[in-house]
């Protein structure tokens, strides 16, 4: 007998599985959820402080208190005073709130490709091989209070390269910020420029603390590479708006600070971003839009503007509109100053610094009211006036270089000569007063050259004060 014929079993079709079956029914472990049944839900009962399953509380109470503190240095620190008093006072938690964040990378800015070395070609040579130069390896603070801020850029990337640790934003920040505002007092701003972009975008949330919302780049710095970006960029677009967000800032500040010293401080921080913003059009060429925009600014918050601050904002007020040719406008706007200055000035202030004030006002007015005639072309009337000013504040420069540049349009180039010299030598060194005098020297004698080494050697062998930077271009010297 044949065995039966093996019959195929049907292939296994995909289908559902009736419900009844069992094996099917597989325990799904509950999914975490959080609502009104859980332990930690505030509508629920309140568990005991035994309870092991509570780790986080679900709402911090110090998150909304804590977001307007000033972004400074030692608000932006992991744990900042005032957080460790509310600890203190409330119990709240034992350890700081921040040590359970993640630390921040700032690796970023340790690239060694986004820091350039420094051309020594526009450096004169008495000024490099100056026997007082200090060696490369000395402290940053120490070279930035001898003046000495080109071996401050150097040991500044230095440092941020091989001594600060990635996560440590506030050393990184800092000594990024030494390094740029170096840079541009040595006149490489185009360097700076190109090595702020190593931040990136200041505006995104990564620079925002975790905890208090507050920026962690120093004040200075993010106004710093504001203007880069319109300097070294030619972008005027963009710094003008990154200049506005800024301002915007302040003014939340001001709305949310609690005591009346952050006012004072976001107020002051307002009145310098309005400022910049005419710096900028200035350098944009924009004289007319400057000139407006000065003019609003004392409108602008007339309640906590001092005397002083007005007076300052009228001064560059005129200035611009001197620059723009509108001496009418100029004349206009000192005669609308003067009388309102001294008034100021025996209201608010006592006998000493009334007299104090007086004379400034006096000094700032005579030299505007000289400017004026400077402009029409007026020298002999100018001259005078400056030779006025000139007897009245022997050891003021800017009356003395004023002086000497009309002496030079009236044709005694002699006495302008002297009186640039003894500026020079006498004061601390400044860009408008070595050029002027490097010009003297032009107009004098062919051998214009040797003079000018001369008189960079000279500079280059005076004592270290550290007021003013110690390093002068070859551009100021005209070599």
């Amino acid at each position: 007998m044949n065995p039966p014929p093996h019959i195929p079993e049907p292939a296994r079709s995909h289908g559902r599985a009736p419900s009844s079956d069992e094996r099917r029914r597989i325990a799904i472990p509950r999914r975490s959820t959080k609502g009104p049944l859980d332990i930690d839900d505030p509508l629920s009962e309140p568990p005991s402080t035994s309870s092991p399953r509570i780790t986080v509380p679900a709402r911090n109470p110090l998150q909304h208190h804590a977001r307007v503190l000033s972004p400074t240095r030692s608000e932006t620190s992991p744990l900042s005073p005032q957080l460790q008093h509310h600890h203190q006072r409330h119990g709240s938690v034992k350890s700081p709130v921040v040590d359970d964040m993640p630390p921040k990378d700032f690796s970023f800015i340790q690239d060694p490709q986004a820091y350039h070395v420094l051309p020594a070609s526009n450096i004169p040579p008495p000024f490099l091989n100056a026997p007082s130069n200090p060696p490369l390896s000395s402290p940053v603070d120490s070279l930035l209070l001898s003046g000495h801020f080109r071996l401050a850029a150097i040991a500044a990337s230095r440092n941020i390269l091989q001594s600060a640790s990635p996560t440590d934003y506030e050393s990184l920040l800092h000594l990024l910020h030494i390094r740029l505002a170096c840079l541009c007092l040595i006149s490489e701003h185009a360097l700076a420029a190109q090595e702020s972009k190593v931040l990136g975008d200041l505006t995104s949330t990564f620079y925002r603390h975790p905890l208090t919302n507050a920026h962690l780049a120093p004040w200075d710095l993010r106004l710093l590479v504001v203007r880069l970006a319109a300097l070294g960029f030619g972008e005027w677009r963009k710094g003008i708006m990154g200049y506005y967000e800024l301002a915007r800032e302040c003014r939340e500040n001001i709305v949310k600070a609690e005591s009346d010293q952050d006012k004072v401080m976001w107020r002051a921080r307002l009145r310098d971003c309005g400022i910049r913003v005419a710096n900028i059009l200035i350098e944009m060429g924009d004289l007319e839009s400057a000139g407006r925009h000065l003019s609003t600014l004392p409108q602008s918050s007339p309640e906590s503007s001092s005397s002083s601050d007005l007076n300052e904002i009228r001064v560059m007020e005129i200035l611009v509109r001197l620059r723009l040719g509108d001496v009418q406008a100029a004349k206009r706007l000192l005669e609308e100053s003067s009388p309102t200055t001294t008034a100021t000035a025996a209201e608010d202030d006592d006998d000493d610094d009334e007299n104090n004030d007086e004379n400034t006002n006096d000094l700032i007015t005579g030299t505007l009211t000289a400017l004026t005639h400077l402009a029409t072309s007026n020298y002999p009337k100018a001259t005078s006036l400056f030779q006025t000013l000139h007897t009245q504040y022997p050891h003021d420069t800017m009356v003395a270089q004023n002086l000497a540049v009309c002496l030079l349009y009236t044709g005694q180039i002699a006495a302008s000569k002297k009186l640039l010299t003894d500026v020079v030598d006498s004061s601390l060194p400044f860009h408008s007063s070595v050029f002027n005098l490097c010009t003297v020297y032009e107009l004098c004698t062919e051998r214009n050259r040797d003079r000018k080494v001369q008189l960079a050697e000279r500079l280059a062998a005076r004592k270290v004060d550290g007021k003013v930077g110690w390093e002068i271009p070859s551009s100021d010297f005209k070599l």
